[in-house]
């Protein structure tokens, strides 16, 4: 992989999430990757299985504001969906960041705030040719029926990142919003059950449904259940 300043690679960890908090005590910016995690963790506390073969990746940064982590939701999935493209893999993005590979997951993301440190998680499904049976999930091994390597695409994830968060924010949302899966959904919002359609996302990070009549959710609150 090509040379990165304050990259860590590691065979196992618990967490890339936790390990890159910890490095950032010494660094303004660390990229944490490892083959296996054995406490994975997604949104909400879900456990996230980790096996061999995917892409476990960590990215931290140190005195960034509420804005600056509310800005890598929306830019880190076009990100990925980018890299994907490139690899001829079409997704969508499961609000609110989930990619999704016709009706399975193939990569989840995961950003966590301490203070003025914000960590961004990824997951991504790349080598991996089985699942356990509960798990809607694939992989672009399995979908394209051939290994890829796992430091490029990393590497390519990275590099659109850094030029992404320059972008005028109005484009980074119309692209977003491009890849949305605009379905019917049921979701929970502050202790209510709603079903409705996804509209888009507009720039104060808000969700547009219609469930009838035009209701705005802010994406970073929202817990879809279906």
């Amino acid at each position: 992989m090509k040379l990165l300043k304050n990259l860590f690679k590691f065979d196992v960890l618990d967490s890339t999430q936790d390990k890159a908090f910890e490095l950032l005590r010494n660094f303004d910016e660390v990229i944490v990757i490892a083959n296996r995690m054995e406490k994975g963790r997604g949104r909400y506390g879900n456990s996230w299985i980790s096996e061999p073969g995917g892409l476990y990746m960590s990215i931290g940064f140190k005195n960034k504001t509420i804005d600056f982590s509310k800005k890598l939701l929306i830019i880190t999935p076009i990100c990925i969906l980018d890299v994907l493209k490139f690899y001829q893999i079409n997704a969508k993005i499961k609000i609110p960041n989930d990619i999704y590979y016709e009706n399975k997951k193939i990569c989840g993301i995961l950003i966590e705030m301490k203070e003025n440190e914000v960590v961004l998680g990824i997951g991504l499904n790349v080598n991996q040719s089985n699942f356990p049976q509960n798990l809607l999930a694939t992989s672009m091994f399995l979908i394209k029926n051939k290994f890829f390597n796992i430091d490029e695409i990393a590497l390519k994830i990275y590099e659109n990142l850094k030029v992404l968060i320059n972008y005028n924010f109005d484009f980074i949302i119309s692209q977003y919003n491009s890849f949305i899966s605009k379905e019917f959904i049921e979701f929970e919002y502050k202790g209510k059950i709603y079903k409705g359609r996804i509209l888009e996302v507009n720039k104060n990070f808000e969700l547009i449904l219609d469930i009838g009549s035009f209701d705005l959710f802010y994406v970073r609150n929202l817990r879809s259940i279906t």
